[in-house]
């Protein structure tokens, strides 16, 4: 009896433990609730964003600047980042490429809102492991050189198909030749 009691009691213990609660809500809250519910909230004075909150005017702004970037896009399309070939076992940027790099660097300099991807590939020419390490190279190259000219970094993300996606199905010297590449694309 005297175990049922304790567990009663303890039972109504927790209970009160676990009654809702009212909701505290700051001051300044209040105030953005009550000119919220009374249709007079301003949100052009309200500066104060929250973790995960993006203000209507911030998203139409993220479209036009996103609309910017697209016809900037548009003048200089993913075409006209012409392939840097590599020779055979090679990630050294050749000579004949670094006027074709620095028209790409002078864009992406004058086009500062643009992001690129280049990506490193492979003839079919070796194991998986050793043509993703070789296609990370080529791509690494390309960005180091842009780099070098002035464009920043943190704008060129790398990666290395290896080589899982030919530019060119045939098995001659000539189609390994167009594969053995790093190809500049818009991220």
């Amino acid at each position: 009896m005297k175990f049922l009691a304790v567990f009663l009691g303890m039972l109504v213990l927790v209970g009160m433990g676990c009654a809702p609660k009212a909701v505290q809500i700051p001051p300044a809250d209040q105030q953005q609730l009550q000119s919220i519910q009374q249709g007079k909230y301003d949100s052009q004075s309200d500066k104060k964003f929250k973790d995960g909150e993006v203000l209507e005017e911030e998203l139409a702004r993220r479209d036009r600047d996103r609309m910017r970037d697209l016809s900037l896009k548009d003048q200089k399309s993913a075409a006209q980042f012409k392939d840097v070939l590599f020779d055979f076992d090679s990630y050294v940027v050749k000579d004949e490429y670094f006027q074709q790099l620095n028209e790409t660097g002078n864009w992406l300099k004058q086009n500062k809102n643009i992001r690129i991807i280049i990506e490193g590939h492979c003839d079919e020419k070796g194991t998986v492991e050793y043509n993703l390490a070789l296609g990370q190279k080529r791509a690494e190259a390309a960005k180091a050189y842009l780099a070098k000219s002035g464009v920043d970094a943190g704008r060129i993300k790398t990666i290395s198909y290896g080589k899982e996606l030919p530019a060119d199905a045939g098995h001659t010297e000539d189609a390994w030749a167009r594969n053995r590449r790093a190809n500049i694309k818009f991220d």
